[in-house]
């Protein structure tokens, strides 16, 4: 009796698995094949070239002006952490702005995590 228990309930857990594993492909798939189509149609109007990323962090119009207080050895550095993030080669990529955000953690939050942080120095 009990090996009957046993048996049926690692076919419905096996079963309800692959039926999981099979609309996580199927929902894969679609989402492949939106962001496909949306991707071929983000097209640069300037240079022809597909868009990759725009990476929206402290305020800089373009990649060869730098305001006053960001030095472009930042904006160097922040561009290969960002391309090495997403794991390309950084062709047809630019970073065209970058701008600052504030702190959107509570401030027990932050204060806990450099807490934490001065323990482990």
């Amino acid at each position: 009796m009990t090996l009957n228990v046993v048996l049926v309930g690692m076919v419905v857990v096996f079963g309800a698995l692959v039926l999981l594993t099979l609309f996580i492909k199927l929902y894969s798939s679609i989402i492949s094949r939106f962001s496909k189509t949306k991707n071929s149609s983000d097209i640069n109007d300037n240079d022809n070239v597909p868009r990759k990323e725009t990476v929206k962090n402290t305020g800089i119009n373009s990649a060869n002006s730098s305001p006053q207080g960001i030095n472009p050895e930042l904006i160097a550095a922040i561009t290969a952490a960002v391309v090495a993030a997403m794991g390309g080669s950084g062709t047809g990529f630019r970073v065209r702005s970058i701008k600052r955000i504030g702190h959107t953690t509570p401030v027990w939050n932050v204060a806990g995590r450099n807490e934490y942080i001065l323990t482990r120095l």
